[in-house]
């Protein structure tokens, strides 16, 4: 037998944790111990500043992005050449309308989506490979290039004529964009995991988060932690960074009007 320390009750010698005040035979302490466990100091919360991304910084970050491709830069690479050469890549909107309805608003939400990604992972899942955040989240949208030769997005030009009174009037130009109708139809998702998969060997992973981390279809509630986590930057990234009071600070070339 032996004598509970904190409250002196005698118990079996194989017991671990005293009935009566709960002291804990293998840390030492109970509930009702008069030396109280020293208080554990919470780490103060980081004070992570807005990733910005715009015209002006944007090819820095870009840069920095592609430079941390190490292990498949080969096939990085020749998929960045493709892109970069051979589609809308570097020019294309993000959307048909929105504040990212800009020429390179796709590479700035795209750039964003990545650093956001790879901050949450440092958090959440510091076992994923940055490597393979940083290309399912700078391709999760490619497919909004569309293919060679046949953007995705499309500008279209309306005239109109103000009224200036006295019979006078002044045709006035605008831009839009409008979806490309001689494109094959498929979700931008499967168009993005078709681009890359033509150039860079992916994980059953990585292709999962391609193909659904906006749209889950036949995998809902059965997604990998990278698509989950690519999903959450993305709406991260598009709900918090990309409103429109925090775009118009944005220094976008505005569609062309005259």
């Amino acid at each position: 037998m032996k004598k509970c320390p904190d409250c002196g009750m005698v118990i079996a010698n194989q017991a671990i944790r005293c009935p009566k005040c709960k002291y804990d035979f293998t840390d030492g302490q109970g509930q009702g111990s008069s030396s109280a466990a020293a208080p554990v100091a919470k780490a103060a919360p980081a004070n992570l500043p807005m990733i910005i991304v715009n015209r002006e910084n944007v090819d820095e970050l870009y840069a920095d992005l592609k430079s941390k491709i190490i292990k498949r830069k080969t096939e990085f690479d020749h998929f960045i050449d493709f892109l970069e050469n051979r589609t809308s890549w570097l020019t294309a909107p993000a959307a048909i309308e929105g504040p990212l309805a800009r020429e390179k608003g796709l590479l700035i939400h795209s750039i964003g989506v990545a650093k956001q990604l790879l901050r949450i992972k440092d958090s959440l899942m510091p076992q994923l490979d940055d490597e393979s955040a940083i290309i399912v989240a700078l391709f999760h949208d490619v497919g909004k290039v569309g293919i060679e030769g046949k953007p995705l997005f499309l500008v279209e030009e309306k005239v109109t004529t103000s009224a200036l009174g006295l019979g006078l009037g002044r045709n006035i130009t605008s831009s839009s964009y409008i979806i490309n109708p001689k494109l094959v139809p498929m979700s931008v998702g499967v168009r993005s995991l078709f681009l890359v998969s033509q150039y860079m060997l992916l994980t059953d992973d990585e292709a999962q988060a391609l193909c659904y981390q906006s749209n889950h279809g036949d995998v809902e509630g059965r997604l990998m932690p990278l698509a989950l986590t690519l999903e959450v930057a993305n709406n991260w990234q598009t709900k918090i960074y990309e409103v429109d009071d925090i775009v118009r600070q944005y220094n976008f070339t505005a569609l062309p009007t005259s």
